[in-house]
């Protein structure tokens, strides 16, 4: 837009400077030449093309040399030709300049054209190479601009992301951090409250068949006793909930998932839709994974692996797929993984799911999948 600018300022001068001359057949075919070679110049796109414009220039600088009616539309070629000067190229340009500068100075002797369009053209020409020059210029700069807006739109993003990642990460350690301490309160609530109510509940029942004989001691320490065992319901009551608590599905799956990332590995994807889940679905699920995931490691060589968990209205679902790039035949791999396939299968269907595992249907790679039902209560859970 800023070149059609300069060239319709630079063609109005130059109609300007032309005023005055005989209009003649050589006259008007120099504006046409002129308005067609500077309009080429704009369009070109190939290298090729881009070529014959710049040497449509040079030529029409040469025609004004030997044509005096060509001289007042030569600022529009001096516009084209300093537009694609380089400093490395530039003696053409220099030479072409310098050519029509003493074509100036002999017209102006010979007297072909008047002194009034001689300056004008001179002036012209100069003034048209000065703003090709600085229109050029312009254009780099702007161009450098967007490339320099468009690498920190690109860090900005990529920063933006990080952070993301950075937070979902740190989301993630909050997260197994506190589901770690919930799993500790309830091992020390187990392994100390608990064992200690169970002997004084032990110690209690002991001494009431001691005291049998007496039946308002026995009765005392029968309440006590009754006591006791409430307090043991309660305290296994909240181990068995910290236990729910800190059996997070997503949790899990993404801890083993961790752990067998390797530089070297596949790329494992991990999807999770499920909010809630009984710590023995969690269990079963890890476990199933944990077993997949070692077997593609050892049996297959695998480029992509796709972990999916789903929680529906019914039951949960886990589905582990491979790609098996290069994989072993099947046959030697069912051989080969024959314990970890049962130990999975009995964990599912202890559960009253099913549990399926084999090649995949129509594409290449290998394929787990386990269903577990849910039982009553796990939606208000």
């Amino acid at each position: 837009m800023n070149r059609l600018f300069d060239k319709s300022i630079v063609l109005a001068c130059c109609i300007a400077a032309a005023l005055g001359l005989a209009v003649d057949a050589r006259l008007v075919a120099a504006f046409c030449l002129g308005v067609i070679i500077t309009a080429l110049a704009e369009v070109a796109q190939g290298e090729r093309v881009c070529r014959v414009s710049e040497a449509g220039s040079y030529v029409f600088v040469l025609v004004a040399v030997f044509v005096p009616s060509f001289m007042p539309f030569a600022p529009l070629a001096f516009y084209d030709i300093a537009r694609r000067v380089r400093r490395e190229h530039a003696w053409p340009a220099l030479g072409i300049g310098i050519i029509f500068a003493f074509a100036l100075v002999a017209g102006l002797r010979a007297g072909a054209l008047t002194t009034r369009t001689l300056l004008l053209t001179a002036i012209l020409s100069a003034a048209a190479t000065l703003l090709s020059l600085r229109t050029a210029q312009l254009e780099r700069e702007q161009e450098r601009m967007r490339r320099t807006r468009d690498k920190l739109q690109e860090r900005a993003l990529a920063l933006e992301a990080r952070n993301r990642d950075l937070a979902d990460r740190q989301d993630y350690e909050v997260e197994l951090a506190t589901l770690a301490e919930r799993a500790r309160i309830a091992r020390e609530i187990h392994d100390n409250v608990g064992h200690q109510l169970t002997r004084a509940s032990l110690q209690t029942e002991a001494l009431r068949v001691v005291h049998a004989n007496e039946p308002g001691i026995a009765a005392d320490f029968a309440d006590i006793k009754h006591t006791v065992d409430e307090a043991l319901q309660l305290v296994r009551a909240s181990v068995h909930a910290l236990n729910d608590n800190a059996a997070d599905l997503s949790v899990q799956l993404e801890r083993i998932v961790e752990d067998v990332r390797s530089d070297g590995g596949p790329q494992i994807e991990l999807e999770v839709l499920a909010e809630h889940a009984p710590a023995n679905v969690v269990n079963c699920f890890a476990a199933v994974l944990r077993e997949a995931l070692s077997n593609t490691m050892r049996h297959a060589r695998a480029q992509n692996v796709t972990v999916r968990c789903m929680e529906h209205p019914s039951f949960y679902q886990l589905i582990v797929t491979d790609d098996a790039a290069g994989a072993t035949p099947v046959n030697s791999r069912n051989a080969a993984e024959g314990m970890g396939l049962g130990s999975m299968r009995e964990r599912v269907e202890a559960l009253g799911g099913t549990f399926t595992a084999g090649p995949r249907a129509g594409a290449p790679g290998w394929r787990v999948f386990a269903t577990v039902p849910k039982q009553q209560g796990d939606d208000a859970r």
